[in-house]
């Protein structure tokens, strides 16, 4: 996840104009006590090591941190002060992100910062004022969905900690958030969300895949056990990624607004049955998994075009700045991509 500007930046925000009311101050006041909270708690991890009150797997995870930053940096991503300080936030979650679209468009809401510009979520550091600012987009119409983020990163102006809501879900997927985060320090691109997220993504998950592989040997159930987690979770981003796609041609066609409705909400139950899922469903949530899984293709036939190699890949990303986009926001990387993998990776 994108930075949630702290402090210095914070009274900058701008709210999108149809809330009005008190939202710029409520988020910049929040999010001020919210980063200086993580700050409070925040301790090196050498003295988190040492300490007997933390579980033997927390301190395990943490031992970690030194050499998945190495690797990272090793292979390309810039190294920062990040990850050297550790904070027990003692809830199971750093922020709520509110996000929320057009009921019968895909078409997100903005709110724009400096630096990182537009951006279509709200990193709330309390759950109930996560839950008063969706209920207020609820309220103007909106589709909205709130969840859980253990993680984000603040492009290297702060020194982010780990976090103890990073740890939740083991060092596999530990390795893949470091990395992920690094990744935003390294690279990234104004008011482009879409291609933040998703290069982000990329790299988190081939880059840990061979930290894990070179660096941790895990045994053959384990390996078994996370290519059935990949695989499930690669049908899962393209079942939500067909249903964008059904939905859009039905919300372009000329059916009344009532029976688009309908079927919307119809299709929706069916694939939210199909796949499982107990989180809401509505083209906010389609429109986030997008966010974060958009040029896949792309980013590995770049990688490729780079002979695999990270140090050149990163490189590459790198040169790709502003004015390679159409529109805020861009949705459709792949064609950009495409077009950087035609036209060569720079030599190592």
């Amino acid at each position: 996840m994108l930075a949630q500007m702290a402090l210095r930046w914070l009274p900058l925000a701008v709210a999108a104009p149809f809330l009005g009311g008190c939202l710029e101050l409520c988020y910049v006041g929040q999010a001020a006590a919210g980063q200086e909270d993580i700050g409070f708690r925040s301790r090196p991890i050498e003295e988190a090591l040492a300490d007997p009150t933390l579980g033997a797997e927390t301190r395990s995870m943490l031992a970690l941190i030194g050499d998945v930053k190495n690797y990272g940096e090793s292979h390309g991503l810039t190294a920062t002060e990040s990850y050297r300080s550790f904070a027990n936030l003692e809830r199971s979650a750093v922020v709520w992100v509110v996000t929320a679209s057009q009921p019968l468009r895909f078409e997100a809401v903005t709110w724009r910062f400096p630096i990182v510009g537009a951006v279509p979520y709200l990193g709330w550091f309390d759950r109930s004022d996560a839950g008063r600012h969706a209920s207020e987009l609820s309220a103007a119409g909106l589709d909205v969905y709130v969840r859980e983020a253990r993680a984000y990163s603040t492009l290297g102006w702060f020194q982010d900690p780990v976090l103890s809501t990073m740890l939740q879900d083991g060092p596999e997927e530990l390795v893949e958030v470091v990395l992920h985060e690094s990744m935003h320090a390294t690279h990234f691109v104004a008011s482009q969300t879409v291609y933040n997220e998703s290069l982000a993504n990329f790299v988190g998950s081939r880059m840990s895949a061979q930290y894990l592989r070179e660096k941790r040997h895990g045994d053959a159930w384990q390996a078994f056990d996370n290519r059935e987690r990949e695989h499930e979770h690669e049908h899962r981003i393209k079942r939500l990624a067909e249903t964008h796609a059904q939905l859009g041609a039905l919300y372009a066609s000329t059916l009344p607004d009532e029976e688009k409705l309908a079927q919307k909400q119809k299709t929706l139950a069916a694939v939210k049955a199909e796949l499982g899922l107990v989180r809401t469903l509505n083209n906010a949530t389609l429109l986030q998994a997008q966010t974060y899984n958009s040029g896949a293709d792309g980013f590995s036939v770049l990688f490729e075009a780079c002979g695999e190699n990270w140090q050149r890949f990163i490189q590459l990303v790198r040169t790709i700045g502003p004015a390679a986009f159409h529109e805020p926001d861009q949705r459709a990387i792949d064609p950009l991509l495409l077009n950087r993998a035609r036209a060569g990776c720079p030599p190592g």
